[in-house]
């Protein structure tokens, strides 16, 4: 290890150098400030030490061997305390004050150097942990890119100002808990006669259940072309089609869906339906009353024999269908010390069933706003709202 030593005062250096050299430095002598400023650009050096004080004179060329020694980052051990490397400091430096002695200087020097290298190891740690902060920063706003991608291309899935629809109405909720769903939903004109609609939920939420909605979107099929002709599918048939293609994937980790689905004669006003393992469809009549569609089907994409029986209710101008994602049942807490499952939504639905459609669904979105945790929701919310439009005055408040 090379230490230059520069000595202004004229003193000698002999005792400085031979105790330096027994702790195995070699030793470079400058006798002023400009030579030692050399020395050190020219990076003949590991260490320097400054002894004695510069005149007025030479001030000025002392700040600069200081400005020197912090550009190459050498640890240096002074005598004057008037040494200043300024505030970007990229070196240790120990003042001594003038009366240090030969073996101050040797003592202080080593416990610099020690000093040096710990630092100098924690600085290339550090840079090593910001280049790969860095990396990690830029891997996640990359991610947060295409995830945000990723939920406008799903969005892109659902049914956006679709035709209308004579005497049917449709409102919906589209809340998902992450980037993308696990939820999925639709609403179509199958002819002229017939309107379906459903909603499905892939287990949990996130990437991986968005992708099984978009085979939901496309496996979903409500009816049955031979030649030049067709059949309207029973709820019943679409839902036992969509759960033999799931089960023909042979899905991962037991990965099931579960669904719902509507199919409404829009002559008769006959609403017939079937789900799979998914929350009953709710029925709100125009005067208010409001009672579950029950309906048997177990989950879907675990067993390609299950069946989904369907049934069917009558409705009247007025009236409204709500289908809904659990998402809705753990946006809202339950009640201390209830036994039964959580009924909360239920109890929204019966005191805003007589709103208009629009404003049922604003206030229900309200609602869920104003739960705790709703910011950072448990599940991905979705609801679908079918109203038979007509007859708004007749509220007639049966079952």
């Amino acid at each position: 290890m090379r230490v230059l030593v520069v000595n202004s005062d004229g003193t000698s250096l002999q005792p400085l150098t031979r105790r330096l050299q027994e702790g195995g430095w070699q030793v470079i002598e400058a006798q002023d400030w400009s030579m030692a400023r050399q020395a050190v650009q020219v990076g003949d050096t590991d260490a320097v030490i400054v002894r004695g004080r510069p005149a007025d004179a030479q001030y000025e060329a002392f700040q600069a061997l200081a400005q020197a020694i912090n550009r190459r980052g050498l640890p240096a051990v002074v005598t004057d305390e008037r040494f200043s490397i300024g505030p970007d400091a990229r070196t240790l430096v120990d003042v001594t004050g003038t009366g240090a002695t030969e073996s101050d200087l040797v003592n202080r020097l080593s416990t610099v150097m020690r000093y040096h290298v710990w630092v100098r190891r924690m600085e290339s740690e550090l840079e090593n942990m910001q280049r790969l902060g860095k990396r990690l920063n830029d891997h996640f706003n990359e991610l947060d890119q295409e995830m945000r991608l990723a939920g406008r291309l799903q969005r892109d899935f659902l049914p956006r100002g679709a035709e209308p629809i004579p005497g049917v109405k449709f409102t919906t909720i589209f809340r998902p808990a992450m980037w993308v769903s696990g939820d999925i939903y639709d609403y179509f004109r199958i002819d002229e006669h017939h309107v379906g609609f459903f909603i499905a939920d892939a287990v949990g939420h996130g990437v991986a259940a968005s992708l099984l909605t978009m085979f939901i979107k496309q496996a979903v099929s409500p009816k049955r072309v031979t030649g030049q002709s067709y059949e309207v599918l029973d709820p019943s048939e679409v839902l036992r089609a969509l759960n033999v293609g799931l089960a023909d994937q042979m899905l991962p980790n037991c990965q099931f869906v579960t669904a719902c689905y509507c199919l409404l004669d829009t002559r008769t006003l006959t609403l017939r339906f079937a789900r799979g393992g998914h929350p009953y469809p709710v029925l709100i009549r125009a005067g208010g009353a409001v009672r579950e569609l029950q309906a048997l089907g177990g989950l879907m994409g675990l067993f390609a024999g299950e069946t989904f029986p369907s049934d069917a209710v009558q409705l009247a101008p007025g009236d409204k269908v709500v289908l809904y994602t659990d998402g809705i049942e753990l946006a809202f807490p339950t009640e201390p010390g209830a036994a039964g499952p959580n009924a909360c939504h239920l109890d929204l639905f019966a005191r805003m069933g007589r709103l208009p459609l629009p404003e049922m669904v604003e206030r229900l979105e309200d609602e869920i706003d104003d739960q705790t945790g709703s910011l950072e929701p448990r599940d991905d919310i979705t609801v679908v709202c079918l109203e038979i439009a007509g007859a708004a005055a007749a509220r007639n408040g049966g079952l």
